[in-house]
């Protein structure tokens, strides 16, 4: 839930859970880089008010004003008129009015048929949704995932027919809708989760409910005199200074540290998702999941160019500059395009569209900022402005906006009308990295080309850091790593960040690697020390900044396993085990915590628990091959070989181009003197993995044993040819006479 903003209207009250009075928190001046730490308390907005009238109005009304709430607001007296709602297995009731509303949840079907029960403290939102806080001990509060629509007056859950389990981490009782780390920072002024990471307890406060002043323009100034602002009136912000502070809400990102204040870099706190991680973008950019508009931003061509949040949405409202109507009526998008202001491409509307003024598609925002709902109810608008292609459409499944409208006359007259409006403006260089992320995503052959191709003509700083991701398999080789050598020297923030884990994942140590490791962003030092990590002295200064982010986002299993990681390379093996367990016990139901312990505990020799933790791994995720062929190394450790030769089957049905998997059956056959067997395994493996030279020398071994000496040198000779500094195959195939 981390950034869901619906930041929508309510009452703004200043208080921290359980009390009327809100904590004070840290605060302090705003130089022109702002100071990660500050002594001085941050302003409430009702302290700027008297000198800030016109700002104020445009503001009390927002979804940043009144992002957050204490119960008391008249929707809260219809949301708990006795209603009893049934959603999935669970049974709830909410009960009380607006003076002592009570949330009831019972899932008879869970184990232990646990009932929670609690008068919610607070409330997020109000329009279109209203979801309600209770407190589960320890200091942390969570979430139900049932939500209030004020306008039909019925609850409904966020999750819609989804049916969450009680032991799922998504589940509104578990970490993955845990308020204190998943919501609170971007719905609160001020706002420290305080978590103690040894005893997993949250002392959170806070200065305000909502986005403040003060969330935006800074810490008081210590120094400040009777009458004068509290803030720097000598400080003004760039634009890309306003936008990184937009970014820290409205963004997929990773959280660094809570220390963030307006004038320092978003990449300094936060590391951003991109799509190279499945299921959040389409191939070309368009939203699926949860984005939040800023990584679709840097995506398009207008923030390529520069153009941020400011440009378009008023900062004190957060609405469109000129409202709807100037949304509708294409007035704001003509601000740059009428005439090129910003680079922007010049557009006549009344040529372009091909739609009478006024009818669907004849507003910019229909065809260019397509909506998608969240949360059931709430749409967002997509901020890469993408371009409706139904040539992708067709290719690929893409969506585009032409056939929102235009289903009914099919894709091939879409195709044939936007070629003949548009033309060439149609084959954008666009398309060509559409359909090379799309090959590199569903492993078709040919797709390292592709992208090498489509990253070469790119210009866009995300997109580049996007394809450069997905190299990763092909980390090696000469042309990946002479773009990556590139990105790491030219590109932007998410490039480096990119290049810095593929320059680590190629284990080089050295002048380039250091220089990631000392980049000025923190975003890029982290993403080379995680990949870098068993490389590193441990007191690499990069080592203690990454412990930090550990630390702090060690209340998530994520952050668990990042910290059994550090315990590893220290060789704390007993906390290491604490924290693998942490993470397997808050994500019961993923496969990743499992296969990490399932490493470690085959790591220290405990070989009979790790296939356990696997075997359990794959129950939860029974289409990935990697998780039965680790069982598979496990088994044959123990001496299981039917077990072993039961897993790599499984490895290479689920994946027929499992190379290692084919390799190490292979081995195994001929270990069991089934050479006709290893043989045929051994050639599946040299087909899939066209570069690796263990299969053909390892195929060299047995036809030698078989007496198959011109077949024993071909294979001996195509290994040599694939790693000339094969010195097994080179000493075979001198005893062979080849």
């Amino acid at each position: 839930m981390r950034n869901l903003l619906w930041i929508l209207p309510c009452a703004l009250l200043a208080a921290s859970c359980g009390e009327k009075k809100a904590p004070a928190a840290s605060g302090g001046s705003a130089p022109s880089v702002p100071p990660l730490e500050d002594p001085h308390t941050l302003a409430k907005s009702s302290e700027c008010i008297e000198c800030h009238k016109d700002a104020h109005e445009g503001w009390k009304n927002s979804h940043h004003a009144l992002a957050h709430r204490n119960i008391g607001a008249p929707v809260d007296a219809e949301a708990f008129a006795d209603r009893k709602v049934t959603e999935g297995d669970a049974e709830w009731d909410f009960t009380g009015g607006e003076a002592d509303p009570i949330i009831r949840w019972e899932d008879k079907k869970a184990e232990g048929a646990e009932v929670i029960e609690g008068e919610p403290p607070m409330a997020i939102g109000l329009t279109p949704l209203v979801q309600y806080l209770l407190a589960r001990g320890d200091g942390r509060y969570q979430v139900p995932d049932m939500a209030w629509d004020p306008e039909k007056k019925e609850w409904f859950s966020v999750y819609d027919d989804q049916n969450r389990r009680p032991d799922e981490w998504g589940h509104w009782t578990q970490r993955g809708m845990n308020w204190n780390s998943q919501c609170a920072w971007c719905h609160f002024t001020g706002l420290r989760k305080n978590h103690d990471t040894e005893a997993d307890t949250y002392k959170t406060n806070w200065v305000e409910q909502g986005v403040g002043c003060a969330q935006c323009h800074g810490p008081t100034r210590p120094d400040h005199k009777s009458g004068e602002c509290m803030v720097d009136p000598q400080q003004k912000f760039t634009k890309q200074q306003w936008t990184d502070s937009c970014a820290t809400c409205h963004a997929r990102r990773e959280e660094f540290d809570e220390k963030f204040i307006t004038g320092r870099s978003f990449f300094d706190h936060y590391s951003l998702a991109l799509p190279s991680q499945p299921g959040l973008w389409h191939p070309d950019g368009q939203q699926i999941d949860e984005v939040y508009k800023y990584n679709s931003l840097l995506m398009s061509r207008m923030g390529h160019k520069g153009i941020g949040c400011t440009d378009c949405h008023d900062p004190h409202a957060a609405d469109p500059l000129g409202g709807d109507v100037a949304v509708r009526s294409n007035a704001l998008c003509m601000t740059c395009h009428a005439a090129g202001a910003n680079e922007a491409t010049v557009i006549d509307p009344a040529k372009h569209t091909f739609h009478d003024l006024g009818t669907p598609g004849a507003s910019c925002v229909d065809c260019h900022m397509p909506k998608r709902n969240y949360m059931q109810r709430d749409p967002r608008s997509d901020h890469r402005f993408p371009r409706p292609d139904p040539l992708l459409t067709k290719e690929l499944g893409t969506p585009n906006a032409c056939n929102n409208c235009h289903e009914d006359k099919g894709l091939d007259w879409q195709i044939e009308w936007t070629h003949k409006w548009y033309g060439e403006d149609m084959n954008a260089v666009s398309r060509q990295r559409t359909r090379a992320i799309h090959a590199a995503q569903n492993g078709k052959t040919g797709s390292l080309d592709l992208l090498i191709d489509a990253c070469e003509k790119e210009e866009i700083d995300a997109w580049r850091a996007t394809m450069l991701r997905l190299m990763e398999p092909w980390a090696n080789d000469s042309r990946v790593v002479r773009l990556t050598n590139k990105a790491a020297d030219d590109g932007g923030p998410l490039a480096r960040s990119a290049a810095a884990m593929l320059i680590a994942r190629r284990g080089e140590p050295g002048a380039l690697l250091e220089k990631l490791l000392n980049d000025p962003l923190k975003s890029v030092r982290a993403e080379a020390a995680w990949t870098a990590l068993e490389q590193l002295p441990s007191d690499h200064p990069a080592v203690k900044e990454i412990t930090e982010i550990a630390r702090h986002q060690a209340d998530q299993p994520g952050g668990a396993m990042r910290m059994a990681r550090l315990a590893m390379v220290r060789n704390d093996i007993a906390e290491a085990e604490k924290w693998f367990m942490r993470a397997a016990d808050w994500d019961r139901t993923s496969p990743a915590p499992r296969r990490d312990l399932a490493v470690f505990l085959g790591g220290i020799g405990r070989t009979a628990e790790s296939v356990k933790w696997l075997e359990d791994a794959a129950k939860l995720a029974p289409g990935n091959a990697e998780i039965p062929y680790l069982a598979a190394l496990g088994y044959a450790e123990i001496g299981d070989t039917l077990k072993a030769e039961a897993r790599l089957g499984d490895a290479v049905r689920i994946d027929p181009n499992y190379a290692r998997a084919w390799y190490n059956l292979g081995l195994l056959y001929a270990g069991q003197n089934r050479t006709e067997d290893a043989i045929k395994a051994l050639l599946r493996a040299e087909n899939a993995d066209p570069s690796g030279s263990d299969a053909p020398y390892a195929r060299a071994t047995i036809h030698l044993r078989l007496g198959q000496i011109d077949e024993a040198r071909a294979a001996a000779a195509e290994a040599l040819r694939r790693n000339p500094n094969h010195p097994q195959a080179a000493q075979l195939l001198q005893q062979l006479g080849g």
